[in-house]
């Protein structure tokens, strides 16, 4: 193939689940420190303020940041198609190419919600993931290797039609908090028991939830950052529930 051809990534696509999945985080976050500020007594609310609306700012600052630094990388992202070889450009102008009769297989999935194509040799694995005119880009690369997409229909979501059963020990905790007779037996059953028993639940849950490679760096799992993010409301649940007794005081 002399002719060069030029694809670039779905922006508009992109930024539409950026915009929703960073609001869901801003407005899950602010419901957290709201509801946790109420179960804080009334004079250690201003010493929890202080301490939470830098966080917020440094919060709400970092996801700006985050998300128009996404949506640079993936704007000036390109592919390209010349004289028989695939060139991938990231924003920095670094290219990573494959020669596409080296091509032993062409894999078309879902990746994070997005179309993902994974092109392998002997030497690696290389995703695109987002990309415009997939089936231009496909097409060609089908007639110059004389391989075949197949095409991968796992599930790529981390919360599927199993996910509530593996959280029955929540919803059984929920239900003994509204049991008079088990609630007498139990005097710790209470919302703040409840919240850190689901965490935790939560916690378990993705440390053994099947997640997709992204044949790019570990480092970028989504199941690593909920876990982290799980593990940040955990510390923060006890330390509420530690000042509400007087630990710190003590």
């Amino acid at each position: 193939m002399s002719e060069k051809k030029t694809f670039t990534y779905d922006v508009t696509y992109f930024r539409k689940k950026l915009l929703t999945r960073t609001w869901t985080i801003v407005i899950l976050f602010l419901l957290f420190v709201a509801y946790n500020s109420l179960q804080i007594p009334v004079e250690g609310r201003i010493q929890f303020f202080t301490l939470f609306v830098p966080l917020l700012a440094l919060f709400f600052w970092f996801l700006r940041r985050n998300y128009l630094k996404q949506i640079e990388i993936l704007s000036s992202g390109k592919v390209e198609l010349e004289g028989g070889l695939l060139k991938q450009f990231d924003s920095n102008g670094n290219c990573a190419s494959i020669r596409i009769k080296d091509l032993e297989k062409i894999t078309l999935d879902k990746f994070r919600g997005y179309d993902r194509v994974i092109l392998e040799t002997k030497e690696k694995i290389h995703p695109i993931v987002n990309i415009k005119n997939r089936e231009e880009l496909i097409s060609i690369l089908e007639n110059i290797s004389g391989i075949k997409k197949e095409e991968d229909l796992t599930d790529d979501s981390l919360w599927n039609r199993k996910t509530p059963i593996y959280f029955i020990p929540s919803m059984i905790a929920l239900l003994m908090l509204y049991i008079p007779v088990v609630k007498v037996k139990f005097p710790i059953l209470n919302p703040e028991f409840l919240g850190l028993f689901f965490n935790i639940n939560l916690i378990i849950y993705l440390l053994y939830a099947p997640e997709k490679e992204n044949h790019i760096d570990s480092k970028f799992s989504l199941k690593r950052r909920l876990i982290f993010i799980s593990l940040v409301v955990f510390f923060f649940q006890v330390y509420t529930q530690l000042e509400k007794v007087g630990w710190f005081k003590s």
